[in-house]
């Protein structure tokens, strides 16, 4: 085969591989954050540190009426707490509402100075928690919801969420799943106020493990580390794939890249680039093998046609040089 005829057809070739359309995979779609940016933090609001031995103060202290308008807004988002049946302040005492010193306001159980079994509390800039207390502490099931309108329901112990539960996020992202000592911890699933979705194992907080993330226009399935993907199949709405290493935010390592036309790659990638030894296989049957350098074959390399014929030389940016 003629070298003026390989350069013609490989550079309208090359030409389509250098325009294939595909974006940086991970887009926007990161990690729904831990409870850490909220206004007030659950250890700061721990219902421990309402000391157990109280000041019940002798006037008739009333059930504050919320004007939080974010946790106002949350609570018709939700509706009433509805009380397990499990729950019963049977045996104890049911104290009327009492006020402390920072303004908070507690009604429900008391056994021993300490909140025990149903009560709730309202803090003064609109936090409020109903549900189950154990010596003091929130511990079993109950609900909270925090001054900048986002809420938990689920299973506490000693004031952290711990355990199944639900949290909901003012911007209107959800999580569902599990919790240890107040982070998102086993499998669960989530859904961003931008509408993907991931769902899969977490870590002290973070995506790690395996998962599926449902994005705009890609779907990656796949192993997580520290929140970032590492190793997976990413699969476009319009019909691209790749399944290989990942580093960060981008194709990187070892992978295999097929297009909907029949085309396909398997090499190495750097930064979402083809870069390193790798092999380009063509929807007419031509195959290039050789060295690639962003993008683009660079070095050495073996082009052979749909006929079979075969050209050995130095590639320059996609173009046999000799």
């Amino acid at each position: 085969m003629g070298g003026s005829c390989c350069k013609d057809e490989n550079q309208e070739t090359n030409k389509e591989i250098r325009n294939a359309p595909y974006k940086p995979i991970y887009s926007h779609a990161e990690n729904m954050p831990p409870r850490s940016p909220q206004t007030k933090s659950n250890q700061e609001i721990r219902t421990h540190l309402l000391q157990p031995t109280m000041s019940i103060q002798n006037q008739q202290v009333q059930i504050p009426v919320i004007h939080n308008g974010l946790v106002k807004e949350m609570l018709g988002k939700l509706g009433e707490y509805q009380i397990p049946q499990s729950i019963t302040n049977e045996g104890l005492e049911v104290t009327p509402p009492i006020q402390f010193d920072d303004g908070s306001v507690y009604v429900g159980g008391l056994k021993n100075d300490f909140f025990q079994g149903y009560g709730e509390i309202y803090w003064d800039d609109g936090t409020h928690y109903c549900g189950l207390f154990n010596k003091g502490s929130k511990s079993g099931h109950g609900r909270l919801i925090y001054t900048d309108g986002d809420a938990y329901e689920g299973e506490w112990l000693d004031d952290r969420q711990h355990g199944r539960g639900k949290y909901w996020y003012s911007d209107g992202g959800i999580y569902d799943g599990r919790f240890l000592n107040d982070l998102k911890h086993g499998f669960g699933k989530e859904i961003l106020a931008n509408g993907e979705t991931y769902e899969g194992d977490f870590y002290n907080g973070t995506r790690h493990g395996k998962g599926k993330l449902i994005m705009a226009d890609v779907v990656f399935e796949g192993q997580f580390e520290n929140g970032l993907m590492v190793d997976g199949e990413y699969r476009w709405n319009d019909g691209r794939r790749y399944k290989g290493q990942i580093k960060g935010t981008k194709i990187h390592g070892h992978g295999e890249f097929w297009f909907p036309d029949g085309r396909y790659y398997i090499g190495n990638w750097v930064e979402d680039q083809k870069e390193g030894q790798g092999e380009f296989h063509y929807s007419d049957g031509s195959i290039y093998v050789g060295t690639w350098k962003e993008n683009k074959q660079n070095g050495y390399g073996k082009f052979t046609n749909k006929n079979g014929d075969v050209i050995n030389g130095i590639w320059v940016d996609g173009t046999i040089a000799k």
